[in-house]
């Protein structure tokens, strides 16, 4: 369905208005499948919600940003999409101050494969980053193959090295975080199991496309740049899905699952940046992309950091009932937006 910024506005929000619907639903069933899955198979929620649960909830993401490289010709809508879907997807880690009921994921109950994948993922922003300001700067090298960036290439091997990874850690004891009784879901199938992802998947999938493009024919009339509209309002709403199946998860008490669903989506978002450069012919993408985008990279960093930090650093006195992690995520994110905000013009 084509929406134009011209479309009738009644039209445009009752559209809006069923994509939240089916992501709302689509997400609750996806957390409740992916434990499911995790639990017949004896996977590992970590590993459920990195690389299972983060597939069906970038879907949106996926779309979005490959019809703005084919269809409408906009490298930024599709890079800011990423970008922005990364610092808001770290955002839904302080769900579990939120709603965690003061139950939070402790320095001994993380999977190292989940702590070695978030470590991995840095490595690969710290790559995009150098490889974006290099076209900018000419004593920096840059290298491409076949009219494709080399970390295009770099992201999609480490991207199967870091699923391996934390697959063969899955595989082992489970984390103390973990119910290890396996009796949750005795009444239910791994066939069934299975079947409720895919229902669920497809729901966050239809939804979450038609929300990114209701979203953006609204945000489109206000003349606001495609750098800011892409890391912020579209970002946001092709989030939604990470946002639902966090706290879907918190409430099964899964909190391994909300960390892993957050480092998986954003992992797969970098995927979605090297599948666009493939895609885009004529150039390189990271060429094509305003520099701007490099302080929505510097954010997620940053926004990354504090996230393992605040796993390793005790508990201690909250405010508003959030701990120093969860509000130094608020205020990276506030200065973020304020800077793209600023600098939309550029």
């Amino acid at each position: 369905m084509e929406l134009s910024e011209n479309s009738a506005p009644l039209i445009v929000w009752m559209l809006f208005g069923i994509s939240l619907v089916l992501v709302l639903f689509g997400g609750v069933r996806l957390a409740y499948s992916g434990d499911m899955i995790a639990e017949k198979t004896g996977i590992g929620r970590a590993w459920i919600g990195l690389v299972i649960i983060s597939f069906a909830t970038t879907l949106p993401e996926l779309v979005t940003s490959v019809s703005s490289i084919c269809l409408v010709k906009e490298p930024d809508l599709a890079a800011g999409n990423c970008f922005g879907s990364m610092a808001f997807n770290l955002l839904l880690v302080t769900f579990i101050d939120l709603f965690g009921k003061k139950r939070r994921l402790l320095r001994g109950e993380l999977n190292r494969g989940l702590l070695l994948s978030g470590g991995l993922f840095l490595f690969l922003l710290l790559v995009v980053q150098v490889s974006l300001l290099s076209f900018r700067s000419h004593p920096l090298p840059y290298l491409s193959i076949g009219g494709v960036d080399l970390s295009s290439f770099l992201i999609i091997i480490i991207y199967f090295l870091t699923t391996r990874l934390i697959f063969t850690y899955g595989k082992k004891k489970p984390p103390a975080s973990e119910s290890t009784d396996g009796t949750a879901y005795d009444d239910s199938t791994l066939g069934r199991s299975l079947f409720l992802y895919v229902v669920a998947a497809a729901c966050v999938l239809v939804g979450g496309i038609l929300l990114a493009k209701t979203a953006n024919s609204i945000a489109t009339s206000t003349g606001i740049g495609q750098t800011f509209i892409g890391s912020t309002l579209v970002g946001i709403t092709t989030s939604l899905p990470e946002m639902v199946v966090a706290f879907s998860a918190i409430r099964l008490g899964a909190l391994e699952m909300v960390l892993g669903n957050v480092i998986g989506a954003n992992l797969f978002n970098l995927i979605i940046i090297a599948l666009c450069d493939f895609l885009y012919r004529p150039g390189l993408l990271l060429k094509a992309i305003d520099v701007n985008h490099s302080v929505t990279i510097v954010l997620v960093i940053l926004m990354t950091c504090v996230v393992f930090l605040g796993y390793y650093s005790p508990p201690r006195k909250k405010f508003l009932n959030l701990g120093w992690d969860s509000l130094s995520l608020f205020l990276l994110y506030g200065i973020g937006v304020t800077l793209l905000y600023e600098l939309r013009v550029l």
